[in-house]
């Protein structure tokens, strides 16, 4: 399955309890406090399942977990290499 904008924020909001309607491409998850850093966990390993991607060590930063369209554009960047 290829890993959506709105595939993403439905997991966000279903499964971490976050406000989608509040939530918008660029809007800062972790620096913000909207999720914490216990949720990244969960996050991650979505990500790697409906991406089709895994992370790295040196992939988890706020560079591509800080907002929906950090998330999207580092899958997108996976599958391009």
């Amino acid at each position: 399955m290829t890993l959506s904008k709105e595939l993403l924020l439905e997991f966000v909001e279903e499964k971490l309890g976050v406000d989608a309607a509040e939530v918008d491409e660029d809007t800062p998850l972790f620096s913000s406090g909207i999720i914490d850093s216990a949720s990244m966990v969960d996050l991650i390993v979505f990500v790697e399942s409906e991406g089709n991607v895994k992370f790295g060590p040196d992939d988890i930063t706020l560079d591509h977990l800080d907002s929906i369209g950090r998330i999207l554009r580092f899958v997108a960047d996976r599958h391009e290499q």
